[in-house]
């Protein structure tokens, strides 16, 4: 148990496994009321960011999502996954869908609370594994919610050499790259944002996967992948990796409702991913709400806090902040919509 996930008033919070992969034990962190209630209880499943490489459940958490969820009685659900590049995106995912049958199928057993609707979430690479999720899984979530997501990873961002994240100076990224080709074990489900990012090594390889464009490489595990993408195009992906692309090769026309936030300014995941995804999802018949803020860099929602709805001047009164709300009031339209539907 974290400190992000103490101190909500009314609620227990738990840390329960959900799957043992090759000896590695994944769990994931529930925060339910306390107290057992009446009816059913929606239930909000956030996947953390981290561009797949580094991250855990307390990396990037959305306070302001998880008090959201306490204020409406709902629970809320962050669980950890494979980080590549030890293994490939495949086991991300893998993990990910993993941790959503869990809760489908054994949440309510270990809390003693009937579920309602469940939505998937996700920042960052958490929106790519949410988006991934819903298009893989059977039942699909009642709704699901994209924060600054990687949603569209056969984007030109991934395929172009030459920059970095943030804006950062682009670096000489030869020893990294050696060290990748060593970098076997140990696979890790968890690693928490470094105190000094600047010398951090993980930190080094998401630039590096940036910078040499490689993130299709050591996603897939296939060597020389971008290559082939850059001169051949999208179908020099194999079709057995290409459901890491489903904005490009799934069927998500039975995808559920969906809300994408994305601040335009975002320098570490552009927010035309997430324009594009809006313009597919709208195409194959998926009812979007989307907030595009001027001002929202990768991450700007942490900021929040969980004062998100019980303060709305100052600082939280800009229009990031505003998005954030907008979303939620959605998010509380879908699941109503779910809940209210024979099952």
């Amino acid at each position: 148990m974290a400190a992000e996930l103490a101190n909500f008033e009314g609620y227990v919070n738990r840390v329960i496994p959900f799957k043992t992969v090759d000896g590695l034990e994944l769990s994931l962190d529930v925060l339910y009321p306390s107290t057992k209630p009446s009816s059913p209880r929606p239930v909000v499943i956030h996947y953390h960011g981290g561009f797949l490489v580094i991250g855990d459940r307390y990396a990037f958490f959305p306070s302001w999502l998880a008090q959201a969820c306490v204020s409406r009685g709902w629970i809320f659900v962050t669980p950890d996954y494979r980080l590549i590049p030890e293994v490939t995106a495949h086991a991300s995912v893998e993990d990910a869908v993993d941790a959503y049958q869990w809760v489908l199928k054994s949440l309510s057993s270990h809390i003693g609370i009937e579920l309602g609707p469940v939505v998937l979430a996700g920042s960052s690479a958490g929106g790519f594994l949410a988006l991934t999720t819903s298009v893989t899984v059977t039942p699909k979530p009642a709704a699901l919610v994209s924060i600054y997501g990687m949603l569209d990873m056969a984007n030109e961002r991934y395929l172009t050499k030459g920059s970095n994240i943030f804006g950062l100076p682009v670096f000489d990224t030869t020893k990294i790259k050696q060290s990748l080709t060593e970098l076997k074990q140990p696979v890790l489900s968890a690693y928490p944002y470094p105190a000094d990012p600047s010398s951090d090594p993980r930190m080094a390889i998401i630039a590096t996967l940036h910078i040499d464009a490689l993130f299709p490489d050591y996603m897939t595990g296939i060597s020389g992948l971008t290559e082939k993408v850059i001169n051949e195009g999208v179908e020099a992906i194999p079709a057995s990796h290409r459901s890491l692309y489903p904005l490009t090769f799934g069927d998500v026309g039975d995808l559920p409702p969906t809300v994408v936030v994305h601040g335009r300014n975002d320098s570490a995941v552009p927010a035309a991913l997430s324009e594009v995804a809006v313009e597919k999802l709208r195409t194959a018949g998926v009812s979007v709400h989307s907030e595009f803020p001027d001002v929202g860099e990768h991450g700007f929602d942490r900021v929040a806090g969980r004062k998100l709805e019980q303060e709305t001047t100052g600082e939280l009164a800009a229009p990031s902040f505003q998005s954030l709300r907008n979303t939620l009031k959605t998010l509380e339209q879908m699941v109503a919509k779910a809940a209210a539907r024979p099952s």
